[in-house]
């Protein structure tokens, strides 16, 4: 009964969920520690001094959205309400520097069967020094909208980058190492270009490798915080790789910030091998915190291929649209924080050109409004 409940009235549900989140958030203004108490109810055990077991908590996420999108060139328009992600899991804390950590991705949307594969599955070792080494289903992490989880994104969903030059599957069997080292960060990896939903898949089409490398500047008078990050991924072109044919992609990522004001921007490149061409794209991502709670966001994004039918629109659009060579988005969105990226509401407007051999094949605006919890 809740299963079709959830699955039939998800308009419904997220409209209430929405009026729900508004009225806990006036309820536990008065009192900042009620949202601690209630998130701390995941940790379902914890006791340093045990030995074995340092730390049980389940984690998640749960994600849902209402769009609106039109195309004005042809006239055709979607609206609907859906979930976008159920994950679950755990992570535990061992023997005092180990870490396993499994979550698996649920379809709320066709709920028969509600499982569908797993996504972080791994075991990692953290040394004193802060290196870290993980073995397992992990984030391959490059491109600004590829690096970033979708629990803490502050637009709805990863931008047209990310749909074009990054891997659309976030999670890749593998291994990897990172760390930070004065003002460095970094983390290089090897993966297993297969798409499988859990292990077995893995290593049976080509591999690809990963180099990231971010310098964090010292605070000056132009800027608290600044980062510059250059990420190089690598593929062999294995014709079954379950992965887009990018033969290589370089993205130089940078991160500002003075006082309430941030700055994100990434410039990508992807050379294709096979059926893909060459794909290159720019996002600049300025927002601005009004207040700790409310935040308003821009994003300019740019993406062109060397050859027709090459570029990709985003989720909302891609019904609508189909795909061209040429394509810039406008991005505007208000972010409303309860919690932090744990609770909030995100609401945004959009608006996309997409040519194809100097044809228009989408123009057109996009509302998209989207509850996001995670623990």
């Amino acid at each position: 009964m809740i299963m079709s409940f959830l699955h039939y009235r998800p308009i419904r549900f997220i409209n209430c969920a929405f009026s729900s989140l508004i009225l806990c958030g006036v309820c536990f203004s008065q009192d900042a520690n009620s949202y601690d108490k209630l998130w701390s109810k995941v940790v379902l055990y914890e006791n340093q001094d045990n030995e074995i077991v340092n730390k049980f908590a389940l984690t998640g996420r749960l994600q849902g959205d209402y769009h609106s999108f039109e195309n004005d060139v042809d006239g055709s328009s979607d609206t609907d309400s859906q979930w976008r992600r159920l994950r679950f899991g755990f992570k535990a804390n061992l023997f005092g520097g180990i870490t396993l950590h499994s979550e698996a991705n649920m379809n709320l949307n066709q709920p028969e069967p509600l499982y569908r594969n797993l996504t972080d599955t791994y075991l990692s070792w953290s040394t004193d020094s802060g290196i870290k080494v993980k073995v397992g289903k992990q984030s391959a992490p490059f491109t600004l909208h590829g690096s970033t989880s979708s629990k803490k994104l502050y637009t709805l969903e990863r931008g047209k980058i990310a749909r074009n030059i990054w891997f659309t599957n976030e999670y890749f069997t593998g291994a990897s190492i990172s760390g930070s080292r004065e003002n460095w960060d970094y983390l290089a990896g090897i993966y297993s270009s297969d798409e499988g939903p859990e292990f077995d898949e893995a290593f049976d089409y080509g591999t690809f490798g990963l180099l990231s490398v971010g310098y964090n500047f010292e605070e000056t008078d132009q800027f608290d915080e600044a980062l510059v990050r250059f990420d190089l991924m690598m593929q062999e072109e294995d014709p079954l790789n379950q992965t887009p044919e990018h033969k290589s992609a370089f993205s130089i990522v940078t991160k500002l910030q003075k006082g309430k004001l941030n700055f994100w921007g990434d410039l990508s490149f992807s050379s294709g091998y096979g059926s893909q061409s060459d794909v290159w794209g720019i996002q600049l991502m300025p927002f601005y915190d009004f207040t700790d709670q409310v935040q308003g966001v821009f994003s300019y994004t740019h993406v062109e291929s060397e050859d027709p039918l090459d570029v990709d629109v985003t989720r909302y659009e891609r019904d609508l649209a189909g795909r061209g060579e040429e394509m810039q988005e406008y991005f505007f969105g208000i972010n409303y924080f309860f919690y932090g990226h744990k609770l909030k509401w995100q609401n945004a407007i959009q608006y996309t050109e997409m040519d194809n051999l100097g044809t228009d094949v989408y123009e057109g605006w996009g509302y998209t409004s989207g509850l996001r919890i995670s623990w």
